[in-house]
């Protein structure tokens, strides 16, 4: 039998959410409400929000008008997100890599790096190509990722984190490109360890992506104020690219 790869078994993981239950809630609803007043979306513009994990964004997309898919890979994340479903939005188990409606959606979301999770060039580009398929001509893709030069830098090698009352050690290294996060933890006389991996993925890479789909970068901003792009310093490097 195939081993599952590290998001299978993480994302699906009831202590992936209890370690990032503290995401800042009302930071990534004005980032929302920033992008829509950025985009300016008819209402009922057909969006598709990809790694829509259990759906807050999706909804939030939803309540201000516009008609929303939301996929995932996680079938609990998904599971979860089909009891938030209405007249306007939906949500389907699907992969990234596989095409979804093709020729169909306004603005295609891709958001608070939910990329690079892959171990080679070829599935990256297959989720690039998969999301400008799924892209009307004109349309356009919004991708959130880390500033891979700044986390460089600023990365921390180890650290506990307590939540509910299970405290979790996090230990980060660097592996060639890819930024290793092994997750430790003792609930109830168990031991668990998880794994994330993301590639550090920087301006240069999303060019060639979108170059073979032809996918045009638009705009890059640097925060979730969508002040500019600053390759050193910026926290966020959030790419808004053309369907041409």
């Amino acid at each position: 039998m195939k081993q599952k790869e590290w998001y299978e078994t993480w994302f699906d993981s009831p202590y992936y959410h209890v370690l990032y239950q503290n995401r800042d809630e009302e930071e990534a609803e004005q980032f929302m409400q920033n992008l829509l007043s950025y985009l300016k979306l008819p209402d009922n513009s057909r969006v598709l929000d990809v790694a829509c994990g259990k759906g807050r964004h999706a909804v939030y997309l939803a309540e201000n008008g516009l008609d929303v898919v939301g996929i995932d890979l996680s079938w609990k994340n998904i599971s979860h997100a089909q009891h938030l479903e209405r007249k306007n939005l939906s949500f389907f188990l699907h992969d990234m890599r596989k095409a979804f409606y093709v020729n169909y959606f306004e603005v295609v979301f891709n958001l608070f790096t939910s990329f690079g999770y892959f171990e080679s060039e070829k599935e990256n580009q297959r989720a690039i190509n998969s999301m400008s398929l799924s892209l009307k001509k004109g349309g356009r893709l919004v991708i959130d990722f880390f500033n891979s030069n700044k986390i460089s830098k600023e990365l921390v090698p180890q650290e506990y984190v307590t939540r509910e009352g299970l405290m979790f050690l996090v230990k980060k290294q660097f592996e060639g490109k890819v930024i290793s996060k092994k997750i430790y933890l003792q609930d109830r006389g168990k031991e668990y360890e998880f794994e994330e991996r993301v590639q550090t993925l920087h301006m240069s890479d999303f060019q060639k992506y979108f170059e073979i789909c032809k996918l045009q970068i638009k705009d890059v901003f640097g925060d979730y104020q969508l002040n500019a792009y600053d390759e050193n310093n910026s926290d966020r490097m959030i790419i808004i690219a053309e369907k041409i």
